[in-house]
């Protein structure tokens, strides 16, 4: 009979949680965590010029990791980072940066020839190419995501392709990491919109 009570009790404060998230759900302007800091880099933009993480300081930004000739995932990567860089289109705090994972083919000219080819003319929005070894550094012990640059591997196709994630992250002023997204998935960029509003007013 005790365990009875026990259990009609749990079901009771389960039920009265259950209502109170139904009545107010969950908060949308919950401070985000902070997941991970990252180290200074020093790359080259497409411009042929150095391009370092003090130029990002202070601003929100968003990372993406691409490279040109990839026929898989880095089409829609390219689409979700138009997608926010039209919808925030008048917010000069806010960056977005893709980093090639072929550095050896992505040159500064041939990144600059890629951008012309999205349709990219947002100032905000650079794409980096540097040395393997910085960027492996770089997206595994910074980003915290997997990477091989360079090394190309077959897709479920037989296609040729290069191990890199998918992921979009979410970097603050301070260079710290707030959030991973799905950018294979359309539903990542309301959220990512929504987040990077939050932190702009953060600061």
């Amino acid at each position: 009979m005790k365990r009875l009570g026990w259990v009609a009790a749990m079901a009771v404060l389960l039920g009265i949680g259950l209502a109170a998230l139904a009545l107010w759900g969950p908060r949308r302007d919950a401070k985000l965590p902070v997941m991970s800091s990252l180290p200074a880099f020093s790359l080259t933009g497409s411009d042929g010029k150095p391009f370092d993480s003090a130029q990002l300081q202070g601003k929100v930004w968003v990372a993406s990791f691409v490279f040109t000739s990839c026929k898989n995932s880095c089409p829609m990567l390219g689409m979700q980072m138009s997608r926010l860089s039209k919808l925030l289109s008048a917010d000069e705090r806010l960056a977005l940066v893709s980093i090639t994972v072929d550095p050896d083919k992505d040159t500064p000219k041939v990144l600059e020839g890629y951008a012309k080819g999205l349709g990219v003319a947002d100032a905000r929005w650079h794409f980096l190419t540097g040395k393997k070894s910085a960027i492996k550094a770089l997206v595994e012990k910074g980003f915290l995501l997997t990477a091989d640059p360079g090394a190309e591997i077959l897709d479920e196709r037989g296609q040729p392709d290069i191990l890199h994630s998918s992921k979009l992250v979410l970097v603050d002023g301070q260079g710290r990491i707030r959030g991973y997204y799905d950018g294979l998935l359309g539903s990542s960029v309301p959220a990512l919109k929504q987040h990077i509003q939050q932190l702009l007013k953060e600061r």
